[in-house]
């Protein structure tokens, strides 16, 4: 009697059901129970699934395998409507009425003059910086005070201007050190009320600080009657990252207006974008990510009107 040949396993078939794991992940990474800050952290880095969807959709046509293909596919077209629009470099929507630039330039860095320099050789209007300190305060002043004749600092943060600068104050976000600050700048045409503000860090377990100083920064922009606001600095905080939709919800920021998804940390080779530039009353023009200049993160520039 002869013998039956045995059932081949279809191919390919590990390979789809990752890539509809993937698919399912980019789906309701929402309902991920955000236990020991593990969510911000998955949604922190979900843009880089599209790597591994590239990785399958190879191994799918290595294997010649129609279901991992489709699977693959289908995994890719949710990643884009996701991503894909922040992706493309956004339009321009003319000329702006003045430029910020805002950039942690870490503490304690022996760089700091030369980071100044590179931001102020840029011609912004309004500089922001975080993560300033004893050590490169002075660096810093010796840099931007004199382009710069209007400055206000509070604690590790501050902000150099071309337009005069009135009721600066403190933004207390419940941290206990001096992190954030607020002030009025006379742009062009009608005043911008500017928030310069550094998040507490995200480690593993270490969140709450940064949820807090979020949702107190949120409370304080939804109470604010500012006609233009302009909310920039580090925020520790991805775009895909749930706790920031409720800021969202109150100021918008546009995308990047080069192509890519506008990632600023670590600056050697950046992996999410945690520095942000949020406004509400106010049209931006033009958002770009600095090219690296002696500081972990990479600084950002908004043209706005």
């Amino acid at each position: 009697m002869p013998r039956s040949r045995p059932r081949r396993r279809p191919r390919g078939i590990l390979t789809g059901l990752v890539a509809l794991a993937v698919g399912a992940l980019l789906l309701c990474h929402g309902m991920i129970p955000d236990v020991g800050g593990a969510a911000s952290m998955v949604e922190t880095f979900l843009p880089w699934v599209g790597v591994a969807l590239i990785a399958l959709g190879v191994a799918a046509l290595v294997r010649f395998s129609l279901f991992a293909g489709l699977a693959v596919a289908a995994a890719m077209a949710v990643w884009w409507s996701a991503f894909g629009v922040a992706l493309l470099p956004s339009m321009s929507a003319g000329s702006p009425r003045f430029t910020a630039v805002s950039e942690n330039i870490r503490a304690q860095n022996a760089a700091a003059a030369d980071i100044a320099r590179s931001l102020a050789a840029r011609s912004p209007d309004v500089v922001a910086l975080q993560e300033l300190d004893a050590t490169n305060l002075h660096a810093v002043e010796g840099v931007l005070d004199a382009p710069y004749p209007h400055h206000y600092v509070v604690g590790t943060v501050g902000v150099w201007s071309r337009y005069p600068l009135t009721g600066g104050s403190k933004l207390d976000l419940e941290l206990g050190w001096s992190r954030a600050l607020s002030v009025d700048v006379d742009t062009p045409g009608t005043p911008t009320r500017i928030y310069v503000v550094h998040l507490a860090s995200v480690r593993p377990l270490e969140y709450t600080a940064r949820d807090r100083m979020l949702d107190q920064l949120t409370r304080a922009v939804a109470a604010d009657d500012a006609e233009r606001l302009l909310v920039l600095g580090d925020f520790n905080t991805a775009s895909t990252d749930r706790t920031l939709a409720p800021l969202q919800d109150e100021l918008t920021e546009a995308s990047n207006s080069t192509v890519g998804l506008g990632f600023t940390w670590p600056a050697s080779f950046p992996v999410a974008r945690l520095d942000h530039a949020f406004v509400r009353g106010l049209t931006t023009v033009g958002s770009t990510v600095l090219d690296s200049n002696g500081s972990d993160h990479r600084g950002i520039e908004v043209g706005l009107r």
